[in-house]
């Protein structure tokens, strides 16, 4: 999969300090222009518009303290404004720029830039200043003004010193692609919020790991089992509860060291049974557990009856930078889908998608869930619907059982090609029966070997019952999310 670098967010806007000169001589060359710029002559920055390489005829991208800027005449026209539809007042020092039903206007000597769309104008405040390369007599703006006034969706892939400015909305005007089937497919999805389910079922964990040196070798196992049961409500509240038996088992050289350590002071037992409750509300993102045996296995009896309180959402927002969203983002995105087409959910996907790398923009999205989850990509076999995307060494496959018309089930695996760190994952539901499997093995020679299994499987049932998203009244309740800042 292609890497993913950090996100480079616009919230400001330029401020317009311009010399009459300066602007007037950028006016006359609307019409004229010189020969374009390959990419590879750009100075130190190059720009991509809608996943394409920009075109540029009088004045190229550059960094300026750090920071990328770009010809501002050159932006519009990539952007689709044309020459002949941009005007220069110089009686006011307004240059004017207009495309089908948006028109904008900026005045010399003002931070304001005046928007005209549908009818509606609206004035923007701006606090960044362009500046005028001498060089070429060039304004230059930051490429934040594409995102603020716009609407356009910006990037900055601080690896290859790329510029990314997509306008989603345009990209998808130009997609052809149907999604008749993953319409079918949220409306199967749905079902299952529209009524508070019970889930009950089983899971387990098996994880054996080997490794040898020049003269020792050790072998250690894990494993998990255990039955759970849940209610749901919607897509966001949940009361969950399980018991466990956990087991360990070691040996160096052959010798039994886990039997050793049991009779140690303070070592655990093994197997260990375990109790564990977990309730939350995902759209706050605050979750909530309590377990007895996990309190007595840290030696703190006294803390049998707290629950622990851990903030989600707040460990998720301080990796926004990273993930390109927030967790109110995040939440919206999932709540918005319920009651809205395939075609709407993918929009809003793909405005919310992190630009941090000129070989992963907004196009390039697009083109991957088409690849999987366009009509074109599913081909018909017996009662069931098929898709099939191979990329950088990872299979995915996304099967639609149907019965009649409409969807009553699905499948995902994924599975990666590597010999050395082979992954497979499976995703089924049938009717009202879900199971996961993920095993994963990987092998370094002979030095180390790890393999690894887990499976879940759960049957959905409606109930009347509600889950309890919080700790009972008069709890213990410690915040983990403050410990682990103290921690930190």
């Amino acid at each position: 999969m292609k890497k993913l670098f950090r996100t480079l967010l616009c919230g400001a806007v330029l401020t317009l300090s311009l010399s009459v000169s300066a602007f007037a001589a950028e006016s006359d060359l609307l019409i004229s222009p010189a020969p374009s710029f390959l990419p590879e002559q750009l100075e130190n920055c190059s720009m991509l518009v809608n996943g394409e390489p920009a075109v540029f005829t009088d004045a190229v991208p550059k960094l300026r303290d750090g920071r990328p800027s770009v010809p501002y005449i050159a932006l519009l026209q990539n952007l689709g404004f044309a020459a002949e539809d941009m005007t220069w007042d110089s009686a006011t020092e307004t240059v004017t720029a207009t495309k089908g039903d948006t028109t904008v206007s900026l005045t010399i000597g003002k931070n304001q830039i005046t928007l005209t769309k549908g009818g509606e104008t609206t004035v923007v405040e701006t606090d960044v200043t362009p500046y005028v390369d001498t060089s070429v007599y060039r304004t230059y703006v930051s490429p934040d003004f594409a995102a603020e006034v716009l609407g356009c969706r910006v990037g900055w892939d601080a690896y290859q010193n790329t510029v990314i400015i997509d306008d989603v909305d345009a990209i998808l005007a130009a997609n052809d692609e149907t999604y008749t089937l993953m319409d079918k497919y949220l409306a199967y999805s749905k079902r299952f919020m529209d009524q508070n389910q019970k889930v009950t079922g089983g899971y387990a964990f098996d994880m054996n790991m080997n490794a040898a040196g020049e003269d020792s070798t050790m072998d250690m196992g894990f494993t998990v089992d255990g039955d759970y049961s849940m209610v749901i409500s919607g897509s966001t509240a949940f009361q969950f509860d399980t018991d466990m038996t956990m087991d360990m088992s070691m040996l160096m050289d052959g010798q039994d060291l886990t039997a050793a350590m049991a009779g140690q002071e303070g070592m655990p037992q093994f197997p260990l049974s375990i109790d564990f409750e977990m309730r939350g509300d995902m759209t706050d993102g605050i979750f909530y557990f309590q377990s007895a045996a996990l309190a007595q296995l840290m030696e703190q009896p006294d803390m049998a009856n707290a629950w622990f309180k851990l903030d989600m959402g707040a460990m998720f927002d301080q990796m926004s930078d990273v993930l390109g969203m927030d967790y109110a983002s995040l939440i919206q995105l999932s709540t918005n889908s319920l009651n809205a087409s395939f075609e709407e959910t993918l929009a809003a996907m793909l405005k919310v998608m992190p630009l941090t790398s000129a070989d992963l923009t907004t196009s390039d999205y697009l083109a991957q869930l088409n690849a999987l989850l366009g009509d074109s990509a599913f081909r018909k076999s017996g009662s069931s619907y098929v898709s099939t995307l191979e990329q950088d060494g990872v299979v995915m496959t996304f099967v639609l059982y149907t019965s009649g018309s409409q969807i009553n089930g699905y499948e995902v695996t994924m599975a990666a090609l590597d010999p050395d760190a082979a992954m497979e994952m499976n995703v089924t539901m049938k009717d009202k029966t879900l199971e996961m499997d993920l095993s994963m093995e990987m092998v370094m020679g002979d030095m180390f070997s790890l393999n690894m299994y887990m499976n879940m499987d759960g049957t959905y049932q409606s109930t009347k019952l509600k889950p309890v998203t919080a700790p009972p009244t008069g709890a213990v309740v410690v915040d983990l999310t403050q410990m682990l800042a103290g921690l930190e």
